[in-house]
């Protein structure tokens, strides 16, 4: 049986959960405030992050994806260490260009490490659990053969919705046009987004106040886990405690025994959600 690790992409939250792997490498993005650069977790959690959004409301923190270099790195430590093949398991090629920085690195590699890259088409916690789900098959003594189906079936065998209370960073940020930021500060709004089955971030519903797009958001949840057998919940947020609370109370109202798993958003990804969202995503296990 080879000997299989997997290469996570620090956007999938992973550094929040108590995870002791092995077989485990995160390739981290980096968080750009001025001329300082931090690497994603490392040198920037998720409290101190949002803690310094919250002081400073002018504060527009920018992302960049890892180096080239850096990939090739890890996956030369990786062959060092006697490992065969890997997993690489990034966050949507249609949210970062670090899916394509993989392939590069792949391209230019010339270990013989076999390498098996996959875009998520996820973000966040749900891309984390991708990973999860590699860690967990090759545990399980399962081949890559195996494996690589599983999770291409995985990644858009869910739904994933977030509310997200302020636009601004979107918008600074460019993942949304300047003219839906500006209609969301005009009038309040507190849009629920989503990431749909080709990755890309998608406006669902626009509503006026966080309460009611919290509200509704578990509605839809609700309404579609009527039709699941079986399924894990994925829980996130940038520092919204209370709207989190709201939402997982809600859900365990109609589940209390569901599976879930739950984590802040790191801050590569907060450059862009901004302070307040909520998050949450689900899988069909059926």
């Amino acid at each position: 049986m080879s000997k299989i690790a997997v290469i996570a992409t620090s956007t999938g939250c992973l550094d929040y959960l108590d995870i002791k792997k092995d077989n485990l490498r995160i390739l981290r993005m980096k968080i750009i405030m001025g001329d300082d650069s931090y690497n994603d977790f490392i040198e920037m959690t998720a409290d101190k992050f949002y803690s310094m959004l919250n002081s400073d409301k002018s504060l527009v923190p920018s992302s960049s994806m890892p180096s080239i270099g850096e990939f090739l790195e890890m996956l030369e430590s990786l062959e060092k260490e006697g490992y065969e093949e890997v997993i690489v398991t990034t966050i949507s090629s249609k949210l970062s260009g670090t899916y394509d920085v993989c392939q590069m690195g792949k391209n230019q590699y010339e270990g013989k490490l076999k390498i098996h890259l996959l875009d998520t088409l996820n973000a966040a916690l749900s891309e984390g659990y991708i990973s999860l789900e590699a860690l967990r098959l090759i545990d399980e003594g399962k081949s890559t053969k195996e494996i690589i189906p599983f999770l291409e079936k995985l990644r858009t065998n869910r739904k994933q919705f977030f509310m997200v209370d302020n636009l601004r960073l979107f918008v600074a940020n460019g993942r949304l046009s300047g003219a839906s930021g500006f209609i969301g500060s005009m009038f309040k709004i507190k849009p629920i987004l989503q990431v749909n089955d080709e990755g890309k971030i998608v406006s669902f519903e626009k509503v006026r106040t966080q309460r009611k797009s919290l509200t509704k958001m578990v509605e839809l949840i609700l309404d579609d886990l009527k039709e699941l057998k079986d399924f894990i919940i994925v829980y996130d947020t940038s520092d919204n405690v209370e709207g989190f609370e709201f939402v997982k109370s809600e859900i365990e109202k109609a589940y209390p025994k569901h599976k879930s798993i739950e984590a802040p958003i790191t801050p590569v990804i907060g450059c862009h959600t901004g302070v307040g969202t909520v998050g949450v995503a689900y899988f069909d296990l059926s």
